[in-house]
């Protein structure tokens, strides 16, 4: 059972080296569950390097330039990138369970609560109609169906369908 909707990085607002830090606390967390983590993809070694390599480039980058600059961003999508790889092979191995996520010192992002729309129903100044509203989606069209007798296990009509969020029906009797 998939508990959660994927494993999160969470590093864009971070610095460069924030993001240095956490890709070594994550491969280390890797390393130190070799049963679980049996073939780390991208390899650790990989990672490690792709690491190092970026420590290097923006130490190169304090002092100035934008050719060194250039080579540590690059530097830094290719980390990022082994990290999202990384990400992607923790989230096939803990299929679904959260535990095997944080032991790579990760989180998850949950699988969003869908929200059935608000409804309401309102009565117009016409006697024999009822109007009829709902939480308005973005592209989306209504269909506005309503049974006179549900008790008695009639079939829903259907009364309008519109592309916006509200509709009356009418010739209704009352009650």
């Amino acid at each position: 059972m998939n508990n959660f909707l994927n494993v999160a990085l969470n590093m864009s607002n971070m610095s460069v080296p924030q993001k240095i830090n956490r890709g070594r606390q994550i491969a280390d967390a890797v390393a130190n569950h070799p049963s679980v983590f049996t073939n780390p993809y991208p390899s650790l070694a990989t990672l490690n390097s792709a690491l190092n390599d970026l420590e290097l480039a923006w130490n190169d980058a304090i002092d100035g330039g934008k050719s060194k600059t250039a080579l540590m961003h690059d530097r830094e999508r290719i980390v990022h990138k082994l990290l999202k790889d990384t990400a992607n092979y923790v989230q096939s191995i803990a299929n679904g369970d959260e535990q095997i996520v944080h032991l790579a010192t990760l989180n998850v992002k949950a699988k969003p609560v869908i929200q059935k729309p608000d409804f309401e129903v309102f009565l117009p100044d016409d006697l024999g109609a009822v109007g009829l509203r709902c939480k308005a989606r973005a592209k989306t069209f209504y269909r506005w169906e309503y049974c006179k007798e549900p008790m008695a296990n009639n079939p829903f009509v259907t009364g309008n369908i519109t592309y916006v969020s509200s509709s009356f029906i009418g010739n209704l009797e009352s009650g």
